[in-house]
């Protein structure tokens, strides 16, 4: 891949001209256009920065190395040299493969199922390319179902430098991304904003039911009860 071409590609996909990114950018449309014929090349701060006004950023990817085995009694496989990330929800997709172990033809695996994941797994590294490989098949659910998989011993035992170095021992301190490390970035992912909830609305007045108690204090004892309403001659009604 001719990696001059790369600027070209991310602006395309958001539907700009080269006159609005370079706005967008800071830079001017000359060095944009020189930027994407690969007649310039343009340093890492000014890539980034350029890939930041199209919502994308330069990152790194890991490469695998892969190699065939042919052992005696068994169909050849591939065994990678260390594994890998498939991000959600591509690991949890459904697949339509066939069983070729089981020889019971074409199917669909919903590897959100555990069972059915298992089972992806082993079909694929037993019968599968790298290429079908480092898209399904996800390294830290991987390590979970290891132990699991119904794998020959020398497709076992070919893959398992690559799980010994996903498994090796680490502590980490997990407060240390506060003060050492950048809190906002994983390995493939970064907060790129959060919100938080609104407080929620106070609760509405509690509503005062009206009574007929009467506010004025009581007589001391011994003393003639409280009068009441003046008699004004018509007996109350």
């Amino acid at each position: 891949m001719d990696h001059s071409f790369l600027l070209e590609r991310a602006r395309r996909a958001r539907g700009l001209t080269q006159a609005q990114l370079a706005v967008l950018a800071g830079t001017s449309q000359a060095t944009l256009s020189a930027y994407e014929r690969g007649l310039k090349s343009p340093s890492l701060k000014v890539a980034s920065r350029i890939l930041a006004a199209l919502d994308q950023e330069l990152t790194l990817r890991t490469h695998v190395d892969w190699v065939e085995h042919h052992p005696k009694g068994i169909v050849k496989f591939w065994a990678p040299s260390m594994l890998w990330a498939v991000e959600p929800p591509t690991c949890f997709a459904t697949l339509h493969i066939p069983d070729e172990i089981r020889g019971t033809g074409m199917r669909s695996w919903n590897m959100r199922d555990r069972d059915e994941r298992r089972g992806v797994y082993e079909q694929l590294i037993r019968r599968g390319l790298p290429q079908q490989m480092i898209r399904w098949i996800d390294g830290g659910l991987l390590v979970d179902l290891w132990d699991e998989l119904d794998l020959p011993d020398p497709v076992r035992d070919a893959w398992a430098p690559a799980i010994q170095l996903a498994t090796q021992p680490l502590e980490l301190d997990g407060l240390r991304f506060i003060i050492r490390e950048d809190p906002f970035v994983a390995p493939n992912a970064y907060v790129r904003d959060y919100r938080s909830l609104p407080k929620p609305p106070p609760p509405p007045p509690r509503r005062q039911r009206r009574t007929r108690f009467d506010p004025r204090p009581l007589p001391p004892t011994g003393q003639s009860p409280r009068p009441g309403p003046p008699d004004d001659g018509t007996g109350g009604r």
